[in-house]
């Protein structure tokens, strides 16, 4: 599976605001789903602090390893993007992002690496081309299982590294961007 890069996007007027998660609206549309679905023992879930997204828990690999967090469906109008900008602080781990069309069990995923020591906030650039189509953690034929941004309506972090212990990934913002024409 591909990592995503982390890069500053110059172009402001190129980019839009999916989640700032300052309104209830971009609070309540967030769910949970941990490994217990499988039989296992991962803890995780999200909160909001100081107006920023708080993915957290702890994985145990014996029975599962992972924890994800998603929205619900909803229509998010990125047909034009070329892929989302992230502004996060992480622990070191490695994380993934995703998204699905419509109600699909599909995600289409990338792994991002983060930096345990790194200060300040960082930004992740997550072109939507290099995305893996994956069931169940099974990578899918991409000819198959094509994305069509149009019909993306839910995205989320996951973390499932292979490691035990503790995690804690904040989320500051998350913005589509798309390469301005001139």
């Amino acid at each position: 599976m591909k990592q995503a890069g982390g890069a500053k996007i110059n172009n402001p007027e190129s980019m839009r605001t999916l989640f700032e998660f300052v309104e209830a609206k971009e609070r309540d549309c967030w769910i949970t789903v941990n490994d217990n679905v499988m039989g296992g023992r991962s803890k995780g879930g999200f909160s909001f602090k100081k107006n920023k997204l708080v993915f957290s828990g702890a994985t145990n690999t014996d029975g599962g390893g992972f924890s994800s967090i998603r929205i619900k469906p909803t229509e998010l109008d990125l047909g034009n993007a070329d892929g989302v900008v992230i502004r996060y602080k992480a622990d070191g781990r490695t994380y993934k992002f995703d998204v699905r069309m419509g109600r699909s069990s599909i995600a289409h995923r990338i792994d991002f690496n983060t930096e345990k020591e790194a200060k300040g906030w960082r930004e992740a650039k997550i072109r939507f081309v290099d995305l893996t189509a994956t069931w169940r953690g099974i990578r899918l034929p991409k000819a198959r299982q094509g994305l069509d941004k149009s019909k993306i309506q839910s995205l989320g972090f996951m973390i499932y590294d292979k490691k035990d212990g503790p995690f804690k990934l904040q989320i500051d913002w998350i913005k589509a961007y798309s390469k301005k024409v001139e």
